[in-house]
């Protein structure tokens, strides 16, 4: 946090100055904060634990702001003395400061003559290990460098002491340093910055031509590429990518493009820009494809898929130790990454409306691609550029394309069982209402019963049949129709074998059998309340 002179009081001798931080960044910061999460949880649907999760989710944000506060610097710097009172609580006289250094990211650091002259003395091992693993006694982030060099002065030290410290790679051990010593090797991160305005770009052109800015409907996401598996596993795989350049309403794409724009720069400057557009790319795709596994009647949209696995790219990256970073600043990379996927999946795993599988799948994708990217890193050879691209984009597509057949070989029934139900559920209404016009045409005389037999031979029978053959035939179904899809097929059968019995006995004068049809036209009755039920059941267990 930056932080500004609140009470400066200088002269000609330098007598004194302070520094404390300001209330209003803090203040901000957890207001913007509290907004993105109310308007996220706005968006959702309704869930029972909704309320729940993101009371959590507020409490932690203002247990954060409060904790980062304490730890805010308070700095008094007298003729005699600096006093630090927070975090480190120690004071020292000004004459035991022998030069200040500042570096890169405006941290100041102070080198001291003589660490035991630090009060008070629990603090000194502090210093001796600050000292032994940074190469200076201690640092004051956040300080701009007019308010350093008022600093070097009210310690009688002269403004030419204060000088840049430019780190080398293998001394920095925190994150913020690192960023900033990628950011001034490789300012630029254009892909990052292309892909959030290919994002911001689509997202207008949806609203130009009518989409809702906040709840689009499901239509309008299909008819821009959504990921729905009846339509992408029927020849529309192109969707599997089109998805994750669609968002579903200005509260997810805020959300999504708020993570890309803080750390999409970082990562690419840190993989690099093409390995990083890979890592993106197949975990979009991985997360659409786990998302089509999982919610086999879900219409998902959305870029989470490939920031989560942009998160897991960096984790199978570190796991495979590549050179050139220290193991401190591994280790927090490490922390970092499996922070973002697990607390994003944990905190939302009960909530409605958040395609989970798809975060999961991406984050898995990126994780393989990563950890392969990383194990490059340590060839010679192989981590030429042009080599390493090559290598990661067949890997990549091989992948994608492997977890695509294997998506095929487990859900194609699925998803052509829920298209035939769709049509099947079109069409049933008017195969009953022609039914039952023919048999009221038939009591007025208007339509002769070889007439009618005739109808339901050549117009209603065969539909009914086919229907059932069809459902016969699939070997895997939904997982949400367990309950009732056995008793449905027996309902299809049932028909089938009513309407040909009372064929057969309008032919043949037979009134046994037209008696047996309409005993079965009972039992399909009783069973399409069974399967109403059974259903209506099934759609409050999963909250619909």
């Amino acid at each position: 946090m930056a932080l500004e002179p609140n009470n400066t009081q200088m002269n000609s001798s330098r007598i004194s100055i302070r520094i404390s931080p300001k209330v209003w960044p803090f203040l901000s910061t957890f207001a913007f904060s509290c907004s993105i999460l109310l308007a996220v949880a706005w968006s959702l649907p309704d869930s029972e634990h909704k309320n729940i999760v993101f009371g959590i989710l507020m409490l932690l944000i203002a247990f954060s702001s409060w904790v980062q506060w304490k730890k805010s610097l308070r700095l008094h710097v007298t003729k005699g003395t600096l006093t630090l009172y927070s975090p480190l609580g120690i004071i020292t006289p000004t004459t035991n400061i022998c030069h200040v250094a500042f570096d890169p990211k405006g941290a100041l650091q102070f080198s001291l003559y003589d660490p035991e002259m630090i009060y008070p003395p629990h603090r000194i091992g502090l210093i001796y290990q600050t000292m032994e693993e940074e190469g200076y006694n201690f640092a004051i982030k956040g300080i701009s460098e007019p308010l350093a060099i008022q600093i070097c002065k009210a310690c009688n030290l002269s403004p030419d002491y204060l000088i840049e410290n430019k780190l080398e790679q293998d001394e920095i051990r925190d994150i913020e340093s690192f960023q900033s010593l990628l950011a001034q090797k490789q300012p630029w991160a254009p892909i990052s910055f292309t892909l959030f305005a290919i994002n911001i770009i689509i997202f207008l052109a949806m609203l130009y031509t009518g989409v809702d800015l906040l709840q689009p409907t499901t239509e309008q996401l299909l008819a821009w590429g959504a990921n729905a598996g009846t339509k992408t596993m029927d020849g529309e795989s192109w969707r599997l990518l089109s998805s994750a350049f669609l968002h579903i309403g200005l509260v997810h794409l805020g959300v999504n493009m708020f993570v890309l724009w803080k750390v999409g720069p970082f990562l690419e400057r840190l993989f690099g820009n093409i390995t990083f557009l890979i890592f993106y790319l197949v975990s979009a795709i991985g997360g659409s494809e786990a998302s089509l596994w999982w919610n086999e009647f879900g219409v998902s949209a959305g870029a989470s898929g490939a920031l989560f696995g942009i998160f897991g790219s960096l984790l199978g990256y570190l796991l495979a130790k590549p050179p050139g970073m220290s193991a401190a600043i591994m280790t927090q990379l490490r922390f970092w990454a499996i922070n973002f996927i697990v607390l994003n999946i944990a905190f939302v795993f009960f909530l409605a409306g958040v395609d989970q599988a798809a975060h999961g799948g991406g984050a898995l994708a990126g994780f393989l691609i990563g950890l392969l990217a990383g194990l490059i890193q340590k060839n010679s050879i192989l981590k030429t550029p042009i080599i390493k691209h090559v290598v990661l984009l067949l890997a990549g597509v091989g992948l994608c394309w492997a977890s695509w057949l294997m998506l095929q070989i487990e859900t194609a029934d699925k998803f052509q069982a829920i298209k035939t139900f769709e049509r099947f559920g079109k069409e049933e209404e008017s195969l009953l209402e022609k039914f039952t016009n023919g048999q009221n045409q038939m009591r007025k005389t208007q339509l002769t019963e070889d007439g009618f037999a005739t109808l339901l031979e050549t117009e209603i029978t065969p539909v009914w049949s086919d229907y059932a053959s069809k459902f016969n035939g699939y070997k895997k179904v939904p997982s949400r129709w367990a309950g009732w899809f056995p008793d449905f097929v027996l309902y299809l059968k049932t028909q089938v074998a009513a309407q040909t019995l009372l064929m057969e006995g309008i032919k043949t004068k037979d009134k046994s059998k037209v008696e047996e049809a309409h005993e079965k036209f009972a039992d399909a009755g009783e069973l399409v309340k069974k399967i109403t039920t059974e259903m209506k059941a099934k759609s409050k267990n999963k909250g619909e």
